[in-house]
C-alpha cells in the first residue's frame, strides 16, 4: 500500500503528498494564464497580431525567469516539463557534441535512462543518498560531454553537495556541462 493510501486509510480522508511533483495551480498563475488560455491562444511564431501578443507574453516571461536564475534571456529554454528537459539536456549535448555521460545511480529516469542509452557511466551514492565523490571523479574524463547530478532528490529527498560536484568536473572533465535536475529544489 502506498504512503498516500495508508494515511487515507488511517484518517479516512484523501491526503495528496507529492506537492513538489504537482500541486495546484495557485489562482494569481490562472488569472496570469486566463488571458493566453482563452483569447491569446495564438501559436507565438505567427506573423499575424494575435500571434504578435502570444511572442510578447512568452518574451516577457522568459526574461522574467532570466531575470530570477541571473542568467540571460538567450539562455532560458521552455519545455513541457521535467523530463522533456533532462532527455534534451542529455541527449542533446551528447549528440552535439559528441562524447559520453555521467550520473548518479538516483537520477530521475529522465537523465538516468538516457545516460544509459548512450552507454554512459552511473555512479553509486551512500546509504543516505548522497553522491560517491571518489567514484564521480573516477567517472569522469576528458571525453566527459555532460554530467548530471540532481539537485534534491525526488523520493529520498537527498540535497547533493552541488559545489563540490562542479568544482570536480570543471577539474577533470572541463569540456563537459553540469547538468542538474532541479525540479524538486525550488521550494527548498
Amino acid at each position: 500500500m502506498s504512503p498516500v493510501g495508508s494515511l487515507a486509510s488511517m484518517t479516512g480522508r484523501t491526503a495528496y503528498l507529492d506537492h513538489a511533483a504537482s500541486t495546484p495551480l495557485r489562482p494569481s498563475a490562472r488569472a496570469a494564464m486566463a488571458p493566453y488560455l482563452d483569447d491569446d491562444y495564438a501559436n507565438p511564431s505567427g506573423g499575424h497580431a494575435l500571434a504578435r501578443r502570444a511572442r510578447q507574453a512568452v518574451d516577457e516571461a522568459r526574461d522574467t525567469v532570466a531575470d530570477v536564475l541571473g542568467c540571460k534571456p538567450g539562455e532560458v529554454v521552455f519545455t513541457s516539463g521535467g523530463t522533456e528537459s533532462d532527455n534534451f539536456a542529455v541527449l542533446g549535448a551528447v549528440r552535439r557534441h559528441g562524447g559520453g555521460a555521467v550520473c548518479t545511480a538516483i537520477e530521475h529516469h529522465a537523465v538516468l535512462h538516457p545516460v544509459e542509452h548512450l552507454g554512459g557511466r552511473v555512479v553509486g551514492v551512500d546509504g543516505t543518498g548522497v553522491i560517491d565523490l571518489d567514484g564521480f571523479t573516477d567517472a569522469l574524463d576528458d571525453t566527459t560531454r555532460v554530467a548530471s547530478v540532481m539537485t534534491a532528490n525526488n523520493e529520498v529527498g537527498t540535497v547533493q553537495p552541488m559545489l563540490r560536484v562542479t568544482r570536480l568536473a570543471s577539474k577533470r572533465a572541463p569540456q563537459a556541462w553540469v547538468h542538474t535536475d532541479a525540479v524538486q529544489a525550488a521550494a527548498w
